[in-house]
């Protein structure tokens, strides 16, 4: 009988230490999971893969928010995508892949293998028991596992609901050589044929891919919305991205364009045709937008890449884009009379951890502030955020080749 006691406290116990940590090292809590369960019962969270409801077995758990991430299911959505999701039970571990992706999630774990590279998760996998039978659904971050595998993901608040878009195969780009008449064909009224530093002759051969964000059916941000003078974020990248081959080619820069249309491709697209062109500095041109009206200025996102051996973006690639990202700002605050919002390392960014080369994103300015806005609407706007990047793109080059 002693014996029994002793073995139903310590039951007791590890029941009492789990309901305060459920997954030691995480942040996440056995409370956390039980709030969201119980919210997402009041509340259900839909899931959709290009506009069709995702069915789930009374098996599985539903869709469940924990700290503000949605997980699902790991077959539910994958399988229907035409992806292959395994469970190794031996080492907790979930395989998820797609074409020639691999997502590897470990159960409680914050780090993910996204084709072998560490990746960081807010919220890691896990196994949640919604019904206190012993048997859990194995539940992955949908948004990370879906980015990383070139979908979009989107949440409408009206049904409660993922949004998921499958990955869209594209055309690869092409490399195109610079002017040989060092001429861009701009009107004179506006900043013009390339006056400035041309690429130095220990640079030459380096490949810029210049990425419009968004295009086709997504629009990016809308400033303006409804209005006579609604401006979608997709046309001014556009704009901005073929006038800036326009100049790197005029100074001398080798160039791809990732889109030179309004067409649309998934994160994972725009990164690997980078990666097959084999460029030396990808450049994704876009502009902002916040809730916060006040919000202004020009910021540039960047990503420090470090391979498994510590090696830095100088090291392996003798060029880094945290430099490219100061260089750039600089030029576009200079050139554009914007604020300066600084520079932010985003590896989080699926454009910045997919490309296997120094990368940047540049946000040229608010669509959602007005004076912004107003600066934006104006038809100098595209050359001048294009003048201003090509300028710290040549800097980057020819300081780092010499």
């Amino acid at each position: 009988m002693k014996r029994i006691l002793i073995t139903v406290t310590m039951i007791l116990m590890l029941m009492a230490i789990m309901s305060g940590m459920a997954y030691a090292g995480t942040g996440i809590t056995q409370s956390d999971i039980k709030e969201g369960l119980k919210f997402c019962e009041e509340y259900p969270v839909g899931l959709s893969l290009d506009g069709q409801r995702i069915a789930f077995s009374q098996s599985d758990v539903p869709p469940v928010i924990v700290k503000e991430r949605t997980l699902i299911p790991a077959r539910a959505l994958f399988e229907k995508m035409g992806g292959k999701v395994t469970w190794q039970n031996d080492t907790q571990k979930v395989y998820v892949t797609y074409d020639d992706t691999e997502v590897v999630l470990t159960i409680g774990s914050n780090k993910a293998l996204v084709n072998g590279k560490t990746q960081n998760l807010e919220v890691p996998a896990l196994i949640i028991d919604n019904d206190g039978d012993y048997y859990g659904s194995t539940m992955i971050p949908v948004r990370f596992t879906a980015e990383a595998l070139g979908c979009e993901v989107g949440w409408q608040d009206s049904t409660r609901s993922v949004l998921i878009s499958s990955p869209v195969k594209g055309e690869e780009p092409v490399v195109t050589e610079p002017n040989e008449n060092n001429s861009t064909g701009s009107d004179s009224n506006t900043v013009g044929s390339w006056q400035f530093d041309q690429l130095h002759e220990a640079a030459k051969g380096k490949i810029v891919a210049i990425d419009m964000g968004h295009g086709g059916k997504d629009s990016g941000s809308i400033g303006h919305k409804g209005q006579a003078d609604e401006l979608q974020e997709k046309d001014v990248n556009l704009a901005v991205g073929l006038k800036l081959n326009e100049y790197l080619k005029s100074a001398g820069v080798s160039t791809c364009m990732i889109r030179d249309s309004d067409v649309y491709y998934t994160l994972l697209e725009r990164a690997q045709k980078a990666n097959n062109i084999g460029a030396t500095i990808f450049i994704s041109v876009h502009n902002n937008s916040s809730t916060a009206a006040s919000a202004h200025g020009t910021e540039v996102l960047y990503n420090s890449k470090v391979n498994g051996d510590g090696e830095n973006e100088q090291q392996l690639y003798g060029i880094d884009s945290k430099t490219i990202a100061t260089n750039i700002e600089n030029e576009m605050v200079s050139i554009l009379g914007t604020t300066k919002r600084g520079i932010k390392n985003s590896p989080e960014m699926a454009v910045l951890n997919k490309t296997s080369m120094p990368a940047i994103i540049v946000e040229g300015a608010f669509l959602s502030n007005e004076n912004d806005l107003q600066m934006m609407q104006k038809e100098e706007f595209a050359d001048h955020y294009a003048l201003a990047a090509a300028k710290g793109i040549v800097k980057s080059l020819n300081d780092a080749y010499k």
